[in-house]
């Protein structure tokens, strides 16, 4: 309680710091203005041209105006233009364009998948998430609370600016692979807007509209936001994405200062993108299992609707056909100001309320019908013998009727996971830097201290059931049924599609208090030479209880699915680790020509453990902070007619946890063993543009990285001995080798006509650590074209994924259906099919 109270304060000085601030400003608004080299850090100046003069907002060390080109770290910025023409639709979208990040965007909106330079953590565990300068979420990694769940990409955005590895994790937490900061619009001198009107192929109605300009006195408003609804690429039958997001900003520039405040409510409901079963072939190719369209189809369907899950306390409050619901209220507060002595202060406040409750099916494996009726027919003919029970058999469950052995061309049973998950968060989360610049004799020093802190409520609930379905797009649920010898139906295994209630049960509530303070110098020895070093130490305290589980017996005769359903025991346990460690940072720069230079950096870091560790009723031991070793130096060049960064770099994550269940023949006990292993990756980014004319221009972007895992091995049983396997120079999961991207621009008819083209390549990667499942590498060709018909309106027409490439994001590992297949059948999630969409675009 005093950690909370201590932070609560530390957040109501940043308040009174702030209003300092400001009226520290007011009293010097009329002081000449402000040189061009000393602009506020939270305005973004960027020039898609490439003629060098972005100006870097991002991870920097010092406050005095840096130019992208000048930074000793590895930089993208994506300006509002680039965001529009390209039709970066999610988070994972825009990463997509960031040399030395993996993202996979087949989930859908929100739930994506992402590795940075070969770091093994998933999610946006290694990679944090702001928006304005702030955290949208402390850790963006919360298990089942990704903070792409909370980020919505519309034309209330200015520009995108991300850092990848260097000194970002000195000034962010949970940063140790980088940083992407998501910057918002600011009011405009002159009443200004746009409206822009989308739709695609697959039912999309959208609709985007961001105005801005003066109030009085120098104040001015920013107002912007979306609505969409469309039903998917994969047609789950229901409505699959349907929400928007409201934005507010109310901000003032003063002659040495910047103040705004602003409040985002964010109410959505999106689909999540499940896994599809394909076939394996002798030759190593893959192919949608039949029916299948790899391309457009999803198991999930109407009659998921009509699933509930049934408890000791009644029924989950669960609805299956609304996927992921999610509501963010977010209110923020910021302010800096500069005074004549070089001194700087800059301070913010972010409250956010959010809730997500996750609805989703996922394909645990694939049975023969004989299979399946076999494990359940014993237990259901003891079960319903009084009844008079003599086989089993399969029907659909909404209708009743038989199951056809050939159904689908497949005659398979799915097994599937219906989950349930709620997951609340409150946050309040501030900082404070003060900055000041010292002239030396050596060379000119720029120093920041910065203040960090942030306090979180959070609970987590999670109701499972297994479900059986037919294997087919939009797949209806299947029940087990006891009949008599006369055909007759005595009694169900199954109930309503459900085989077992409950099959998985956690509750956890708690929260955590964390606080960093960090030191930072930029050290100008000379015009050309450049030194910085950072140092950042970091406590986190988790509290909260888990609940244990036991069995229960809901008491319905008819059935067998509610025999055996976890739920919770009443006991709770407490959980209050604390963890703390540190980072620090150096690097040079030598910058011989105005618009080229080298540079070099080495940084410590490490990834702290979060709450969601603790969120089963198992609570998992020997929990440790991870360190990351990480080294980085390049080379950079930019003109107006083209420009090159390159960068190598080396990773040394340790710690990786990892967990290995088995029995140990000798007390026949179950253990639960965990291990820990390290990933070494050594790889090449490569990040340039070509402009030889004024009316052609291509990008491109290209990594190639060799992650391995170290010291990484676990045991396994076979014929009652135990023996040791290791994972030593394996490639961890969901990294692939080689990635690159080139995108072509055209520009014709006086700058009015714009046609843009992509070819994104993906080179091969494992399902799993042991390297056993490998999906193949793919290519994505996409293409879209502007035009401004007049100087207010622009219509844009964009085609994805154009060959229609069977491109396979994740999944999991193989399994042999016997006399089924022609090959092993493994469950992966392809990227979307061919979509063609359309916008209009207003601005006055």
């Amino acid at each position: 309680m005093r950690t909370i109270n201590r932070l609560r304060a530390t957040a109501a000085c940043i308040g009174v710091t702030m209003i300092g601030s400001a009226a520290g400003a007011q009293d010097v608004a009329t002081a000449p203005a402000v040189a061009e080299d000393t602009a506020p850090r939270d305005t973004a100046r960027t020039n898609s041209a490439g003629n060098g003069e972005d100006i870097v907002v991002t991870g920097r060390l010092g406050t005095v105006n840096q130019r992208k080109v000048e930074a000793s770290y590895s930089i993208t910025t994506i300006s509002d233009q680039e965001l529009r023409q390209r039709a970066i639709g999610n988070l994972a979208e825009a990463l997509q364009q960031i040399p030395g990040v993996w993202a996979d965007s087949s989930a859908g909106v929100g739930a994506n998948n992402t590795r940075v330079r070969g770091i093994p953590r998933g999610g946006y565990e290694s990679l944090a998430v702001y928006e304005d300068g702030l955290p949208i979420q402390h850790d963006p990694g919360i298990n089942w609370i990704n903070v792409d769940q909370f980020l919505r990409i519309d034309e209330s955005y200015s520009s995108i600016e991300a850092v990848r590895g260097g000194p970002s994790s000195i000034f962010a937490a949970n940063a140790p692979g980088g940083l992407i900061n998501f910057i918002p619009r600011r009011g405009t001198p002159e009443l200004s807007g746009l409206l822009k009107l989308t739709t695609a192929d697959y039912g999309q109605a959208r609709a985007d509209v961001w105005i801005g300009g003066p109030i009085a006195d120098d104040w001015r408003f920013s107002i912007g936001g979306y609505y969409n609804k469309d039903q998917g690429v994969r047609d789950p039958g229901p409505t699959a994405n349907e929400g928007g997001q409201g934005r507010v900003i109310v901000s003032k520039a003063f002659a040495r200062g910047n103040l705004s405040f602003g409040v985002k409510y964010l109410e959505d409901n999106n689909f999540f993108f499940d896994a599809i079963p394909l076939v394996r072939t002798a030759s190593g190719n893959i192919r949608p299992l039949t029916p299948f369209n790899g391309n457009d189809d999803t198991l999930t369907g109407p009659e998921d609707g009509n699933v509930v899950i049934k408890t000791p306390a009644g029924i989950r409050d669960a609805a299956f056909n609304l996927f992921n619901q999610t509501s963010d209220l977010q209110f923020t507060a910021k302010g800096d100001m500069r005074f004549d002595d070089g001194t700087t202060i800059n301070a913010g406040f972010r409250y956010r309320d959010s809730k997500t409750n996750r609805n989703a099916r996922g394909l645990n494996n694939l049975s023969t019908q004989a299979a399946y009726l076999t494990t359940n027919r014993a237990n259901a003919l003891r079960a319903f013998a009084a009844q008079g029970a003599t086989d089993v058999r399969f029907v659909y469950s909404g209708d009743g009727s038989a199951y056809p052995a050939d159904a689908n061309g497949n005659g398979l049973v799915g097994v599937n996971t219906f989950q349930s998950i709620q997951n609340p968060i409150k946050e309040m989360i501030g900082l404070v830097e003060l900055g000041h610049v010292f002239e030396t004799g050596i060379g000119r020093h720029d120093v920041k201290l910065g203040f960090y802190g942030t306090t979180a409520d959070w609970a987590h609930d999670r109701n499972d059931g297994v479900g059986i379905t037919e294997v087919r797009d939009n797949a209806r649920l299947l029940d087990v049924v006891a009949v008599n010898a006369a055909g007759q139906v005595v009694g169900r295994v199954t109930d309503g599609g459900i085989a077992r209630y409950e099959s998985r049960f956690a509750h956890s509530f708690g929260g955590y208090e964390d606080a960093a303070v960090y030191l930072s110098d930029e050290w100008q020895v000379t015009p050309k030479l450049r030194i910085d070093g950072g140092f950042r130490y970091e406590k986190i305290w988790i509290r909260g209880f888990s609940e244990g589980v036991r069995s229960f017996n809901l008491g319905d005769a008819t059935t067998l699915a509610d025999d055996n359903v976890l739920y919770g025991s009443g006991v709770l346990t407490r959980f209050d680790p604390a963890f703390d460690d540190k980072s620090y940072t150096i690097g040079a720069n030598w910058q011989f020509l105005p618009n080229a230079g080298v540079f070099a950096r080495y940084t410590s870091s490490y990834r702290l453990p979060q709450i969601g560790q603790y969120r089963d009723n198992v609570l998992p031991t020997d929990v440790r902070s991870q360190s990351i070793d990480q080294a980085e130096a390049g080379v950079k060049f930019q003109q107006p007619w083209g420009s090159l960064f390159a960068t190598v770099f080396y990773n040394s994550f340790q710690d990786v946890q990892f967990t290995n269940t088995f029995i140990d023949p000798t007390s026949l006990l179950i253990v639960q063993e965990i291990n820990y292993g390290d990933v070494r990756t050594i790889g090449v980014e490569l990040e340039g543009s070509l402009r030889p004319t004024d009316w052609f221009d291509v990008a491109a972007t290209a990594t190639y990285q060799d992650p391995k895992f170290k010291n990484y091995s676990y045991n396994t049983i076979a014929s009652g001995v135990t023996t040791t396997t290791s994972f030593d120079d394996n490639r961890p999961s969901s990294m692939p080798k080689v990635m690159a991207s080139v995108r072509p621009r055209l520009t014709l008819a006086n700058g009015r006509l714009r046609v843009l083209g992509e070819w994104r390549y993906e080179g091969n990667k494992f399902n799993d650590d042991a390297n056993i499942v490998r999906l193949p590498a793919f290519s994505v060709f996409n293409a879209s074209a502007e035009l401004d018909v007049t100087d207010q309106v622009t219509v844009q027409v964009k085609g994805t994924n154009l060959s229609n490439s069977l491109g396979l994001g994740q999944g999991g590992g193989a399994q042999a259906v016997p006399g089924v297949a022609a090959g092993a059948i493994i469950l992966a999630r392809p990227i979307f099919g061919r979509t063609v969409s359309g916008s209009l675009l207003f601005k006055f």
